[in-house]
This record gives C-alpha cells, sequence and structure tokens, in this order.
C-alpha cells in the first residue's frame, strides 16, 4: 500500500512538474512578444537595411529608412546614382515584410539620370 502511494505521489508530481513546465514557454512568449511600437519599427528598419545591403550597389548608399509599422509602410529617401538602383531599392524593401507598402522619395542624381532620357 505504501508503494502504490509513493509511486501516485511521484506520478502526480511528475505531472505537476510537466504541467508548469508547459505554462512557461507560454508566459515567455507572450513577455518576448510585447514590445513597443518604437521597437517593432526599428525592426523593421533593420530587416530593410538587411535586404539593401545584399545588393552590392545599394550597399555604398546612404538611403535613410523610416518605418510605419502600425501602417505596415516604410519610407525610403536619399539619393542614388540611376533610376534602375532606384527600382532595385523599392523591390528589396518590398520583400523585408509581407505587405509592406514602401514610400519612394529615391532621387536620382542629375547626371545619371540623362542617360535614360534619351530612349
Amino acid at each position: 500500500m505504501v508503494i502504490l502511494f509513493l509511486g501516485i505521489a511521484t506520478l502526480l508530481s511528475v505531472f505537476h512538474g510537466i504541467e508548469a513546465q508547459e505554462r512557461l514557454p507560454v508566459v515567455e512568449k507572450g513577455a518576448q512578444g510585447i514590445s513597443s511600437p518604437r521597437e517593432a519599427n526599428t525592426k523593421l528598419e533593420q530587416a530593410v537595411k538587411s535586404m539593401l545591403r545584399k545588393d552590392k550597389e545599394l550597399r555604398k548608399t546612404n538611403l535613410k529608412i523610416e518605418a510605419d509599422l502600425t501602417k505596415n509602410e516604410v519610407t525610403l529617401s536619399g539619393t542614388v546614382d540611376s533610376e534602375a538602383m532606384r527600382d532595385k531599392a523599392v523591390e528589396l524593401a518590398k520583400t523585408a515584410q509581407v505587405g509592406v507598402v514602401v514610400n519612394n522619395r529615391i532621387s536620382v542624381k542629375q547626371g545619371t539620370r540623362q542617360r535614360s532620357d534619351k530612349n
């Protein structure tokens, strides 16, 4: 009888231990999932910067990236050498997050724009 009681007590303690461990990740996930809008915007900006750094030409530019995650929106500004670079920057920024809207405020340097105007 004593052995049966100890066996049941052991099973209950193991069960309660597992139950407590299962609850712990939920609490941690909730704590990690909470972030300020500022932190969320920074994460989106970093994701866009990471995408732009993957391109050799865009890596050299100094584009400014401003994110507003509440609108799922990113604004790119600055100057690039060509319209092709501007278009590539916008397309890469769109891949940083599903459904993100990219506001293109990128200027093209005057001296390089003439090539595309001749066509």
